[in-house]
């Protein structure tokens, strides 16, 4: 059996990755693709660190992707109930 590329070779950057995950995907294999852990819903300081990195590449501010507001929310969500779990 061939191995497949790895799974960046599929996106033309970083944004469309991350766009594509939050839009498209959930579960576990949205939580692998954002590299979300555990961790980051019993610290909010983890929690946070992890949003403020992500939301810099996907805010329609920065990004001109079409679906950068979309993602936004998405990502607003995730936080929020990231945020009601941590300490």
């Amino acid at each position: 059996m061939e191995k497949a590329p790895p799974l960046d070779s599929y996106f033309k950057s970083k944004e469309e990755k991350i766009i594509f995950a939050l839009i498209y995907l959930d579960g576990q294999i949205r939580a692998d693709l954002l590299s979300i852990k555990e961790e980051m819903y019993e610290s909010k300081k983890k929690g946070k660190y992890w949003y403020s990195r992500l939301v810099k590449i996907v805010h329609p501010d920065h990004c001109k992707h079409p679906l950068a507001s979309n993602a936004t929310a998405k990502l607003n969500a995730i936080y929020e109930r990231m945020s009601q779990y941590a300490e």
